[in-house]
């Protein structure tokens, strides 16, 4: 019986560390497991230039638990971006690529892009500078059903993205559907984030007969049990396109409840690393987790694997219901249950 594994120390791809107090609780669990994590430029202000990058990068490494934390910025992508400062930033590693959130797609996405063919001069620039195209692949439009907005974004925009740039490098983040799991798949330089919780959850969980659960509401929705089933073979077997990205989304507990249920967003960092052990415990397949959460992500970003390593533990780990911490009180994710696994 395993009582310890020991990994690569992982990465977490994909969490919104967002402003003021929140940040400095987020980079406090973000940065208790991971080495390094991508922060998603949309703050309330988006990160559109190099300077708006650093002071960022600079505010989360300060506050971080460990030392050698790094934070990696992505550019937030509009349609009136400053192109020089830009291709600037790429080149001296201060953009660690550019992120694509479609107008109104999820929080603060309205300054997003209205018409993505306007912008494929900044997919010119990214596939010249061997830089990534990160992707909130969702469409927002009044005709489509919530639960297919990524497979409508697949066929109507990305698969057009990837005839036009075969040489780009994408991430298709948060992988939601079995559709974007083949979609990954069978398409060359292109990767995807898997978050647990769409790993853990279906509708059923969000949508209860006539109420909305609001601490399982997120974008993209969680969807049917074929999907998840789906998003774990691919992390757990079939990932050497996939790798961690928890898209760790916190809400003030006064933001997010029942009284304002569609704030999307869920906050997994206090457990990230855990939460996927058990999943892959689950799957049979805890061997390969090494691969999924300290591997393949930076094997995909060009950046060096870490050359520390974690242990984890099998012990009975009750998930707090909260976290709090002065002004900032936050509903966790698995709050309240056991789990076989903690980080030591």
């Amino acid at each position: 019986m395993t009582n310890h594994i020991k990994i690569i120390q992982p990465d977490d791809w994909h969490v919104h560390f967002r402003e003021g107090d929140m940040l400095s609780v987020v980079t406090k669990y973000s940065s208790r497991v991971n080495r390094r994590c991508i922060a998603m430029p949309n703050t309330l202000i988006p990160i559109t230039t190099s300077a708006e990058a650093l002071n960022y990068k600079k505010l989360i490494e300060m506050n971080a638990i460990k030392k050698n934390f790094e934070a990696l910025i992505p550019c937030y992508l509009t349609d009136n971006l400053n192109i020089s400062d830009f291709e600037y930033a790429l080149q001296k590693n201060i953009f660690i690529g550019a992120k694509l959130y479609p107008n109104n797609a999820t929080t603060n996405s309205h300054f997003g892009v209205n018409n993505i063919k306007n912008i494929y001069n900044i997919f010119e620039i990214l596939e010249k500078n061997n830089k990534i195209l990160l992707i909130h692949g969702e469409l927002n439009r009044s005709d489509i059903d919530i639960f297919d907005r990524e497979k409508y974004f697949i066929d109507e925009e990305l698969n057009h993205i990837r005839s036009s740039f075969k040489d780009l490098k994408i991430v298709l983040e948060h992988v939601s559907s079995d559709y974007g799991v083949d979609f990954v798949k069978t398409n060359s330089n292109i990767s995807g984030t898997i978050t647990p919780h769409h790993m853990l959850l279906t509708k059923k969980d969000v949508f209860e007969k006539d109420k909305i659960n609001p601490h399982h509401y997120c974008m993209p929705v969680v969807k049917n049990e074929k999907d998840l089933i789906s998003l774990r073979k691919a992390a757990c077997f079939d990932n050497t396109k996939f790798f961690l990205g928890t898209d760790s989304a916190p809400h003030h507990v006064n933001d997010k409840n029942q009284n304002n249920p569609l704030k999307a967003g869920i906050f997994s960092s206090p457990s990230s690393i855990e939460l996927y052990a058990s999943i892959f415990e689950e799957e049979n397949a805890l061997e390969n987790l090494e691969i999924f959460s300290s591997i393949n992500g930076p094997k995909f970003y060009n950046l060096e694997i870490n050359r520390d390593y974690l242990i984890l533990e099998k012990t009975n780990f009750n998930i707090p219901e909260y976290t709090q911490e002065e002004n900032i009180k936050i509903k966790n994710f698995y709050g309240n249950q056991n789990i076989n696994w903690k980080a030591l």
